[in-house]
């Protein structure tokens, strides 16, 4: 009787260590990899914190250059894709992308249909 005691004491003590270090590297486990999400979290922010930044400011150049088309259409009344493209120092593709989102905005509206004959004015309201 006192044998079986003293076997089942020795294995409650056996299973409390094995499950107490079970325990202790589970949750190494986890804490690493708290460590590395964090650190991923870090870096994602770092990586897009900065192209927020970018677009942010991309946006105010944008904004920028669309009302200095406004401001030059006032003083002109008409201009053309090229003069615009002269005007700000950008490309004609790029002028025409602005002009093309000044007229969905319903600023400006084209005059002519295509080619090097269109213009664009400021929208009578």
């Amino acid at each position: 009787m006192v044998q079986g005691i003293i076997i089942f004491i020795v294995g409650v003590v056996a299973g409390f260590l094995v499950a107490w270090g079970w325990y202790k590297r589970k949750m190494k486990e986890v804490e690493g990899e708290v460590k590395r999400t964090q650190k991923e979290a870090e870096k994602e922010r770092e990586m897009f914190g900065g192209f927020d930044e970018y677009n942010e400011k991309m946006a105010r150049v944008k904004k920028e250059r669309k009302d200095k088309i406004v401001l030059e259409l006032e003083k002109a009344r008409r201009v053309r894709a090229g003069e615009v493209a002269d005007l700000l120092d950008i490309s004609k593709v790029t002028a025409f992308r602005y002009l093309e989102e000044l007229q969905q905005e319903g600023v400006i509206e084209q005059v002519g249909k295509t080619g090097r004959d269109v213009e664009y004015n400021i929208r009578q309201k």
